[in-house]
């Protein structure tokens, strides 16, 4: 059995199949992890997310700030904004079925050796902190609070974890760093304002995997497409390499690292 971790669909469903295809994808013996955001800004939300769900067991899939946001727009009233590419799972029979399906997904997973997340995990936290902070918010998403958390994630932005947090405003803040962070300041605090990868950060900001790390594990994780796949840190593995942004979508073999990509396909 082989298990293979992949970046960022967003909706590139053709794209998908060509790199399951390419690395050999046997969905009876192998496992494909995501590193979420398998939707929006792409344009095929609607078969990328019906495809990974029918892969039942044999796929596993973080939540990424998309899926959040997808979330909000259906459940929490929110208006689409004029980037977005949605519309074919808004109007899709199935757009609610495959809402709660999402709904259910991990923010943190964990096999072996190997922590998957979407964003990254903050230098300021432990593994087992992690990955309680991420289910108490997993809690509430697969609970009946869903929709009210939903309804008021969007009202104002928390910068920086602290233990005094409590509801919406604590659970922004575990969704932040685990689905949203880039740039993160040595006490905890966010830049979520610079998305691109800068020769030189942001003043009193580093990247978030640049700080001494209390995990023992390596980290794979996707979000930060202008990295292009690289961090110059072997315990961090990014893998979000732009493909809806006309670059390559990549998929890495757990067990010895090595990088498969197909680039975007023109229309």
């Amino acid at each position: 059995m082989s298990i293979y971790a992949i970046g960022d669909v967003q909706g590139c469903y053709s794209e998908l199949r060509h790199l399951l295809d390419k690395i050999k994808f046997d969905p009876a013996s192998d496992m494909v992890w995501f590193t979420g955001d398998l939707i929006n800004r792409g344009p095929n939300n609607v078969e990328v997310l019906r495809f990974v769900r029918s892969l039942g067991k044999r796929a596993v899939s973080v939540l990424g700030n998309h899926e959040i946001y997808s979330l909000v727009i259906v459940f929490g009233e929110y208006s689409m904004d004029d980037n977005d590419t949605l519309g074919d799972l808004i109007s899709a029979d199935d757009c609610e079925e495959l809402c709660h399906w999402i709904r259910q997904l991990p923010l943190l997973h964990k096999e072996n050796s190997h922590l998957l997340v979407h964003a990254g995990i903050p230098h300021t936290w432990t593994e087992k902190q992690a990955f309680s902070f991420a289910n108490e918010v997993e809690n509430v998403l697969r609970g009946e609070a869903y929709r009210e958390l939903l309804r008021h994630l969007f009202d104002r932005e928390t910068d920086c974890w602290s233990t005094e947090l409590r509801g919406v405003e604590r659970y922004r803040m575990i969704l932040d760093y685990l689905t949203r962070m880039r740039y993160i300041g040595k006490y905890g605090n966010l830049d979520l304002k610079n998305k691109h990868f800068l020769p030189v950060p942001p003043t009193g900001f580093q990247a978030w995997f640049d700080y001494p790390t209390r995990l023992k594990n390596d980290v794979i994780f996707g979000h930060w497409a202008s990295l292009n796949g690289f961090t110059n840190n072997e315990q961090f593995h990014s893998l979000d390499t732009g493909c809806v942004w006309g670059r390559t979508l990549t998929a890495m073999n757990l067990s010895d690292h090595s990088r498969v990509a197909v680039p975007k396909m023109l229309k």
